[in-house]
């Protein structure tokens, strides 16, 4: 029987810079959320980086993007409420 089942990588929004954020934001990242509220983004996780649209800078996203990739991740979910971790970058804003 197959299921419908997905992995997601679960991070804080504060592991984003405060521009890519307003960018994502304002619609004008490169890469589009699959889905997006008051609380944040989810991104579909492509097969490789290399598979990213082309624009897409901002390291510490691919940072995010690689680390669910090494996890078996479908997506990433960038969650304002989700505690920062102490090993990745915190950005203040």
């Amino acid at each position: 029987m197959m299921r419908n089942v997905r992995r997601f990588y679960d991070c804080s929004t504060a592991h984003l810079p405060e521009q890519t954020a307003q960018a994502i934001e304002n619609g004008l990242f490169a890469k589009s959320p699959t889905m997006q509220n008051d609380y944040g983004w989810l991104f579909s996780v492509p097969e490789t980086l290399a598979d990213l649209p082309e624009g897409v800078g901002c390291d510490a996203f691919k940072t995010f993007m690689a680390l669910a990739m090494d996890a078996g991740c479908d997506y990433v979910l960038f969650d304002r409420d989700v505690p920062p971790v102490a090993y990745l970058e915190v950005f203040d804003w």
